[in-house]
């Protein structure tokens, strides 16, 4: 079976790691104490496994009577390390065993993304935001990946999303999400399950989800879901995502199965659904026909792509 293929910033988010667990004092400390060769500008695998595993006994993540679980990841470390195989998951697991301050994290998610040059944050754009709230948000998130999927009859077919959030305060156990009403079915992949979908704006279904535990302040969680969407009536020609609070690190990619756009533009916009775009940039879809586009930070926004084909 072939390897998952990787983001195209796995290389240099590996090597950025490297020189953030060497240079850094502070994270250098932690994976020193448990090496048990000591090279030289060298970062020990087996070292930063044990930081990651005390990580993931301290949060329940794993259960500490899995005591092989340092030698288990330590293949996964090193191949994150030497920029061969990564993870959204394993890149939260490290940033975090290691308490990455905000400036390292931000810099290694710009690279894992493929962005060499990250955009300036998008904010303040929502002129009547009407989808409404579900529930008050008591997370924040630092890092979301989203993927659209068009079909070769120029139908949006299914949603794939990465969530990376910590908590705002103690006791956080669910997110909510609101999707467009051509929703057929969403699956949750890891850190949760779906528990009820709520009326919502026209438009919008009100979806949400139950965390695999509960949050206390400041501990992060991912949350990995794939959306499906029944054929509609004219062929997808835009994609947005809207933000009421801040969100960190959003990658959003759409991906062409067969047809391409004849001209697509990367847009903001002043509403969640229609309304008017604040910002337009033609942008061009790649070799391998996708829109791409990574933004550090949007809040009280939508943002997206359109295209004609």
């Amino acid at each position: 079976m072939a390897d998952t293929p990787q983001p195209p910033g796995v290389a240099r988010a590996g090597q950025l790691l490297r020189n953030l667990l060497t240079s850094r004092t502070a994270y250098r400390r932690r994976w020193q104490q448990h090496a048990r060769r000591m090279r030289q500008a060298e970062v020990s695998y087996a070292g930063v496994s044990q930081v990651v595993a005390l990580y993931l006994w301290d949060q329940g993540l794993k259960p500490d009577t899995d005591t092989d679980l340092p030698r288990r990841l330590r293949d996964r470390v090193s191949r994150a390390l030497q920029g061969e195989q990564l993870t959204y998951e394993t890149l939260t697991w490290i940033t975090e065993a290691f308490d990455f301050n905000a400036a390292d994290s931000h810099d290694v998610w710009c690279a894992f993304s493929g962005s060499g040059h990250p955009e300036d944050g998008i904010t303040f754009t929502l002129s009547n935001p009407r989808v409404p709230i579900i529930k008050p948000q008591r997370h924040r998130t630092i890092a979301l990946f989203q993927r659209y999927r068009i079909g070769t009859n120029r139908i949006l077919y299914k949603q794939e999303t990465s969530h990376v959030m910590v908590a705002l305060e103690d006791g956080v156990d669910t997110y909510a999400h609101s999707a467009r009403d051509t929703l057929i079915d969403m699956t949750v992949v890891a850190g949760g399950k779906i528990v009820a979908f709520h009326e919502s704006a026209p438009g919008f279904v009100g979806v949400e989800f139950k965390l695999d535990q509960p949050l206390f302040k400041g501990q992060p969680t991912s949350l990995q879901y794939v959306s499906t969407h029944h054929p509609t009536s004219k062929p997808c020609t835009e994609v947005r995502r809207a933000a009421r609070g801040r969100v960190d690190n959003i990658d959003l990619r759409v991906c062409f199965d067969q047809s391409r756009p004849r001209r697509a533009w990367w847009t903001v916009w002043d509403a969640h659904l229609d309304g008017t775009s604040v910002h337009s940039e033609e942008v061009d879809v790649t070799d391998v026909g996708e829109l791409h586009r990574f933004v550090s930070f949007i809040e009280q926004t939508v943002v997206g792509f359109r295209w004609e084909w």
